[in-house]
């Protein structure tokens, strides 16, 4: 069984997206009470604890700006896998476009013809 641990999930923002997502923090952090919030220079990190989603878990959200305006879901431990659904549901809320597309097949076709390959020509063919 193939367990994720930990994710961290990254989107770069518009002006107009940015100024949505800190509406949609404070909304956030005022219905989940024991939000923790961490403020550093160019960002914003609020950790989310035992928040009941259907399942418990816990979460941080970061936003900020370093040049560019970005959010940011990052996840530990077993329920990492959760992370992808938080950010699918941010960049809705703040109608930033996305595609889920994690594929990644060319890489897996790739290493499966490198591995099979008994000369420079099979791997290149």
């Amino acid at each position: 069984m193939m367990i994720i641990e930990g994710v961290r999930l990254k989107a770069e923002l518009t002006e107009e997206q940015y100024e949505r997502a800190i509406k949609l923090i404070e909304k956030l952090k005022s219905r989940f009470p024991n939000a923790l919030v961490k403020k550093f220079k160019t960002q914003e990190k609020i950790s989310f604890i035992d928040v009941d989603l259907g399942v418990r878990l816990n979460f941080d959200v970061i936003i900020g700006n370093r040049g560019k305006p970005f959010i940011a879901v990052e996840m530990e431990g077993n329920k990492s896998k959760y992370a992808f659904q938080i950010m699918k549901f941010f960049l809705d809320e703040i109608d930033v476009e996305y595609s889920l597309d994690f594929d990644g097949r060319d890489v897996y076709d790739a290493l499966k013809r490198k591995i099979k390959a008994k000369s420079l020509l099979d791997y290149l063919t």
